[in-house]
């Protein structure tokens, strides 16, 4: 018994001395922490929140005080960028140093995934080498050509609207415009008529429904496989099942085999991609890579423009003057233009405007990250800071867009905070709606056209109203990365009437 005692204590004192090394790790080097528990660190706070509330509280201890602070995942020092012009050199200047995400190797590799073998995922010189591919795929010249397919989507979400509304009633708008980006990305990204606004159980959008559902709902789970990459990286994990592999990989092999075959253009993605590959000859994008990127094309796109679509009518039916603003100004342009044109969407600033407020209340992602490739100084009162490397950096996206000090009553919407004049006045990194430097969203253009034309085609036709009953704030899913609305977004809309 005197024996197990000794040794129990000696393990306890190893446990407790490793974790005062591990919490310690941000005062060793001079840099302020979010003092952590001694035995647990954060894990409390690593949970429904997932983690937007580590970096908020992070955030407001220390901005304005100091360039960068720590604080920890688990037992993982993570470092917080508070400071605007810090944020830029990471993002712009001092790229080189910050190209990746996160560890790697992944923690499956895309042998086992080749869905994981896109450009979100890719390292080093692979994401440099197949941005560098895929960029030529996202000039306004090409998105432009894919307006008119966009415009036939929306024709069909203005008729389901009309089914569903009649004169007047609740309709739930998250799921509808969920329908419409699933149509719009199948008819741009894999040139297949996906009819989902006709039937909600179509095969792509009860597709993209389980990618989203089925996923892991444990967010401490989520961080710690987030975190420790290298630690698991020969544990078979995966990401996606082999139904959605083989969903998505057959999709694109018969439409490659088809297209190439029948010599068929539809001045889409696919073609891009499609032309690319040829390009390329031997080392052009196999079906798996055009598969991995289409899969990212369309899990990123259906998914973040209907929830932007959504929070944007849900402030609008609140905010009844920016509603009527807006949809002054696109009924105004369209009458200039007899109907929706590129140019004439491209004339909507107010819209514009909405867009980037709704993006502001509500990102996408609460933070960006970027991993040290090799050390980082540079200075912060008056003594020099060195992020070591292998450092990953947290870029608390959603804390900038709420702070008071740059978005005055941030709980509020307003639009004309995007009006140039105000923008003018605003440091350039106060808006990372889509991030920014060489990688920011790639898609970033596809994205802006179908939100737009969505909302061109609901505003000009419904008015749109708080429901009765319903949460006077959006109910945000808290066990995901992606922020997406819990329980849907459900508004009275009723018929403008001529």
């Amino acid at each position: 018994m005197g024996f197990a005692l000794i040794v129990l204590s000696l393990l306890l004192t190893f446990v407790l001395s490793y974790l005062r090394q591990c919490y310690t790790f941000w005062e060793q080097r001079g840099i302020a922490q979010l003092r952590p528990n001694l035995l647990y660190g954060h894990f409390f706070k690593l949970n429904a929140v997932h983690l937007n509330d580590l970096i908020q509280e992070t955030y407001d201890a220390f901005k304005g005080k100091y360039k960068v602070t720590g604080t920890y995942i688990f037992t993982r020092p993570i470092a917080i960028v508070t400071d605007l012009d810090l944020i830029k050199s990471i993002l712009i200047k001092d790229f080189s140093n910050f190209v990746n995400r996160s560890d790697h190797p992944a923690p499956e590799n895309v042998h086992r995934n080749p869905l994981l073998g896109n450009l979100f995922n890719m390292y080093d010189e692979k994401w440099r080498a197949l941005r560098a591919k895929l960029t030529p795929t996202f000039t306004s010249g090409k998105i432009k050509s894919m307006f008119n397919t966009i415009s036939d989507v929306s024709q069909q979400l203005e008729d389901t609207f009309r089914t569903e509304v009649g004169s007047g009633g609740v309709l739930d708008v998250y799921d509808l415009l969920g329908r419409y980006t699933v149509d719009v990305i199948g008819s741009c990204a894999f040139g297949i008529e996906c009819n989902s606004l006709k039937d909600p159980q179509a095969d792509f959008r009860v597709m993209g429904r389980k990618l989203f559902t089925e996923t892991e709902t444990n967010i401490r789970w989520i961080l710690f496989k987030l975190t420790y990459v290298k630690l698991l990286a020969k544990i078979p994990f995966r990401s996606f099942s082999d139904d959605n592999i083989a969903f998505f990989v057959n999709i694109i092999r018969k439409t490659v085999e088809h297209r190439e075959r029948e010599n068929i253009r539809r001045n889409d993605f696919m073609d891009l991609l499609i032309d690319l590959r040829k390009s390329e000859h031997s080392q052009g994008l196999s079906v798996e890579q055009l598969a991995a990127q289409v899969f990212v094309f369309f899990i990123a796109g259906f998914e973040t423009s209907s929830s932007n679509m959504s929070y944007a009518l849900f402030e609008l039916a609140k905010n009844k003057d920016s509603q009527s603003k807006l949809r002054t100004e696109i009924q105004s342009v369209l009458q200039k233009h007899g109907k929706l044109t590129y140019d004439a969407m491209m004339e909507m600033t107010y819209l514009d405007q909405v867009i980037n407020e709704t993006l502001r209340k509500y990102p996408g992602l609460v933070s960006l990250t970027r991993m040290a490739a090799e050390n980082y100084k540079f200075s912060s009162n008056d003594k020099e800071i060195v992020l070591e490397r292998g450092t990953k950096v947290y870029i608390p996206v959603n804390a900038i867009h709420n702070d008071p000090e740059i978005y005055p009553e941030p709980h509020k919407f307003k639009p004309e905070r995007f009006a140039p004049e105000a923008c003018q006045q605003r440091h350039p990194m106060a808006f990372l709606g889509f991030g920014d430097g060489p990688r920011s969203c790639i898609g970033m253009r596809f994205a802006r056209m179908q939100v737009k034309m969505g909302l061109i085609t609901l505003l000009n036709r419904f008015q749109f109203c708080p429901a009765p009953g319903e949460p006077t704030e959006v109910e945000i899913i808290n066990y995901d990365i992606v922020r997406r609305p819990q329980n849907g977004v459900k508004l009275f809309v009723k018929r403008v009437e001529s």
